[in-house]
């Protein structure tokens, strides 16, 4: 017996997207008068029939978004949640959060509680899983899900990230054209996240672009912690010619450098120059102040909480992509004057990346 209609093809027949196709069916929503007709003809065609209890859930509004992340005492997820926080409580939203610890099993059963009926929508950062339960929640309940810096393939309304690849070479670029580096290593986090990769790509991409060989023994990777930049910057410099200057995807491996150079006897940026893809709090406090990208994390939280408002107040074609773009710090950790860098930071346009929608 062939497995009956689910929502999602519904809605491919109809093209339109989930959320559409679920406010059409519910009259929960806001939807124009043709659209709606047309996913009502395609839903009767295919013998569509919701689930009593899952149209039940999903006729009945709870005004509550679940945002789910990874680690919420890193300081990007908590700005994020302000900025989402600050949208939704405008709009008369309320947030459940939800932190995974970055454990894909704890981001499905995130998801699988939260779906079944406790909110209206998703922001979510996945912590690398399969993407099947993601996938899943959007065609069962026809729920938009924004994704924000690690996203996952063929999920969402929504895709907010950083510009991460354009971000890393941008810093490369720095190293080598302006402090003439030749030997630049790279402290890298999980390579399997959309973060991960793209950096790594972005660290490779500026080595080519610099005209720069790549020795594969300075490119270390681990997960995002303070102890894997300490144990990886460690590794990489007992190579024979370390490198001369190191560059960090995340603060704390960033912090967990310093400290294992400073173990190590060497100066920073004597020695060894370091710069970093994100800021922190800490980041011009430290000795020496580092060199990093300056992010803008609550926008991408309200970018985030906007999207996801628009995926179930009005009809979206298609999912959207919004890379927010970053601009150069530049201090002492890389080999700059303090004069440099006021200079420097102050010629330094805010850069774009390529695909998608840029915000600068």
């Amino acid at each position: 017996m062939a497995d009956s209609p689910r929502l999602a093809d519904v809605a491919v027949a109809a093209g339109v997207s989930l959320a559409t196709a679920s406010r059409a069916l519910t009259g929960r929503g806001s939807v124009a008068s043709e659209t709606r007709e047309r996913v009502l003809r395609v839903a009767a065609g295919l013998d569509f029939r919701p689930s009593a209890a899952g149209q039940s859930l999903r006729t009945r509004s709870t005004r509550v978004i679940g945002f789910i992340v990874p680690d919420i005492s890193s300081g990007f997820y908590a700005n994020a949640l302000k900025g989402a926080q600050h949208r939704l409580h405008a709009a008369g939203y309320q947030i459940t959060l939800m932190d995974t610890d970055e454990q894909p099993e704890r981001e499905r059963a995130a998801l699988l509680a939260l779906a079944a009926g406790r909110v209206d929508g998703f922001i979510v950062c996945s912590s690398g899983g399969d993407g099947a339960v993601l996938r899943s929640v959007e065609q069962r309940y026809g729920l938009p899900i924004v994704c924000f810096d690690n996203v996952v393939e063929g999920v969402g309304a929504a895709r907010v990230t950083l510009a991460n690849e354009a971000g890393i070479k941008l810093l490369v670029d720095h190293l080598a054209s302006v402090h003439g580096h030749r030997r630049i290593g790279y402290v890298g986090g999980i390579e399997s996240e959309t973060s991960g990769g793209e950096r790594l790509a972005g660290y490779r991409a500026g080595m080519v672009g610099s005209g720069l060989s790549i020795d594969q023994r300075w490119v270390r990777s681990g997960d995002w912690t303070e102890a894997a930049g300490r144990a990886q910057t460690g590794i990489l410099m007992d190579v024979d010619e370390p490198p001369t200057a190191i560059v960090y995807p995340a603060a704390d491996l960033a912090l967990g450098g310093l400290a294992e150079l400073r173990a190590r006897g060497l100066r920073v940026p004597a020695d060894v120059a370091i710069v970093c893809f994100d800021d922190s709090d800490a980041a011009p406090l430290l000795d020496p102040p580092l060199t990093v990208l300056v992010r803008r994390d609550r926008e991408i939280g309200d970018l985030a909480a906007s999207m996801v408002l628009r995926a179930l107040e009005h009809e979206q074609a298609g999912p959207m992509e919004v890379r927010i773009s970053m601009s150069l710090a530049v201090r002492r950790s890389c080999g700059c004057t303090p004069n440099d860098a006021v200079d420097r930071a102050a010629a330094m346009e805010p850069m774009t990346s390529d695909g998608g929608a840029d915000v600068a």
